[in-house]
């Protein structure tokens, strides 16, 4: 973006130190505000860059992985697994109790054996 000096300004310069002084002098301010602007272009670019690393570490440390998922669904149908087998036993137990303690079972276990 090329910058110049307000007419007005540069109408000011020509009266105080002539026209070639004031046009030399105008040159460099704008040279200047231009070498400014090109520095502060890279400067921003560069934050802008490392931001954007700082950040992409940052979420990528946060967010769950692909690998982390799947070793922790693989967790849980091992833990669902462990409990279904427990389930069966503790039904398997609970029926062999309710079928010693029933009077009518012992009662034909009793007629089976005399």
């Amino acid at each position: 973006m090329q910058y110049t000096l307000p007419r007005n300004l540069f109408d000011e310069l020509v009266k105080k130190v002539g026209k070639e002084s004031a046009e030399k002098f105008a040159s460099s301010i704008e040279l200047f505000l231009e070498i400014i602007q090109k520095e502060s272009s890279k400067e921003i670019e560069e934050k802008k860059e490392n931001i954007k690393a700082t950040l992409y570490n940052e979420l990528r440390n946060e967010l769950a992985t692909k690998e982390f998922v799947r070793a922790e669904i693989n967790e849980v149908r091992a833990e669902i697994q462990k409990n279904n087998l427990l389930l069966k036993v503790l039904i398997g137990i609970s029926l062999f109790a309710l079928t010693i303690f029933n009077p009518n079972f012992i009662m034909i276990i009793e007629k089976i054996f005399k």
